[in-house]
């Protein structure tokens, strides 16, 4: 199931980027981040494992309710986020994807995704979020991502990424272009 199989209809002036009916009856929300969706952003950290928690905020922080509002407003800074919800009963926010300004004019990017749901949604996710950067004059997304997180890195291989800088042994940060199409490409390397 990939969103390509989107219907017809998706509204992107309501914040509504896409939506897929799932073979269980179920509906896939893609969409801009509301003020409202606090309470499943919260819901979706803590049903994170301790190391998926590490890999998304480089320690075992679960964001308080202050830090989950300013996720909210990133519109506000130029920046931009999306989620996704699956229809219920109840209906569950399964997956956020953003970015922030950078002082350079790039976006830092972040994702998580609950573990239920990871394959197809990430690449597309992050395709939403370079696509949305490039519309609006960002020219670069770029990410700190620990080198022991390979899922994100082989999403990030997966899509053709710049290495910035390496800290030691544990992360490394990286550039994904705007606009690009995902791509596969064997030489990439970090």
């Amino acid at each position: 199931m990939t969103l390509a199989q989107a219907e017809p209809g998706a509204d992107a002036a309501s914040g509504v980027l896409d939506t897929v009916n799932l073979p269980d009856g179920r509906t896939l929300t893609v969409r801009t981040v509301t003020e409202a969706d606090v309470e499943g952003l919260d819901a979706l950290f803590e049903g994170l494992s301790d190391d998926d928690r590490h890999y998304r905020f480089f320690n075992l922080y679960h964001p308080d309710r202050k830090f989950l509002e300013r996720m909210t407003r990133v519109e506000a800074e130029g920046g931009y986020r999306v989620v996704a919800v699956v229809s219920g009963p109840p209906d569950a926010l399964i997956a956020e994807a953003g970015y922030v300004m950078l002082p350079d004019g790039d976006g830092e990017f972040d994702l998580t995704i609950d573990a239920g749901w990871r394959g197809w949604l990430g690449p597309y996710l992050l395709d939403v979020l370079a696509a949305t950067a490039t519309a609006r004059g960002v020219p670069n997304l770029q990410a700190d991502i620990l080198l022991e997180n390979r899922p994100m890195l082989a999403l990030v291989r997966q899509r053709g990424y710049l290495t910035l800088e390496r800290d030691g042994f544990s992360e490394v940060r990286v550039a994904i272009g705007g606009a690009e199409p995902a791509r596969r490409n064997p030489s990439s390397s970090y």
